[in-house]
């Protein structure tokens, strides 16, 4: 299923229902940190990223979102290091997802460190989380996306070719150099 705001709205809800804390902050920058996946989203996009964190928990994967790891970074004072530690984050990740929505449409990170992760790995993708056209970004339609599922005793996330939405992968297996194909 494609996620949409009501489904991370509510995943948000289940969150703060089974009091899960959202500070596991490093206070300095750790090196050895390694990640599945680097999220990029729009800061805009706060509460429906809360909840995307807990589906990716939920499904056992560890997630870079820069506010809730690096919650020291200051966003009333971006520097260059900002952009080096979201950098090193970037690199230490398995993969990289884009969040799709009207924020980071307008957002000035978003696009750069889609570039930054399509360069530095061969694991990036986009998560549209409403109807999402490209207009002006039709960049996007050259990545695999990402669908969330839900089936009993299990949460996974899929990774589909947009060119030929008959092949997919589990998240998982993607990340470890799998590409999507017929199942």
């Amino acid at each position: 299923m494609i996620l949409n705001e009501r489904i991370l709205r509510q995943a948000a809800l289940e969150a703060q229902r089974s009091y899960e804390s959202y500070s596991y902050s490093i206070p300095h920058f750790d090196a050895a940190e390694n990640y599945d996946l680097f999220i990029s989203h729009s800061f805009k996009d706060k509460n429906l990223v809360t909840g995307l964190y807990h589906l990716f928990s939920k499904a056992g994967y560890k997630v870079y979102i820069d506010w809730i790891d690096d919650s020291n970074l200051d966003r009333k004072s971006v520097t260059p290091d900002t952009a080096a530690i979201i950098k090193r984050r970037i690199k230490s990740s398995k993969g990289a997802a884009y969040i799709a929505t009207a924020n980071s449409t307008t957002s000035k990170w978003c696009p750069w460190e889609l570039g930054v992760s399509d360069g530095m790995h061969d694991r990036v993708c986009i998560l549209p989380v409403m109807d999402y056209s490209f207009k002006g970004q039709e960049y996007l339609g050259l990545y695999p996306y990402l669908e969330y599922d839900r089936v009993p005793g299990q949460n996974e996330f899929w990774v589909y070719d947009q060119q030929d939405k008959t092949k997919y992968a589990t998240l998982r297996g993607w990340l470890k150099g799998s590409k999507p194909h017929y199942y």
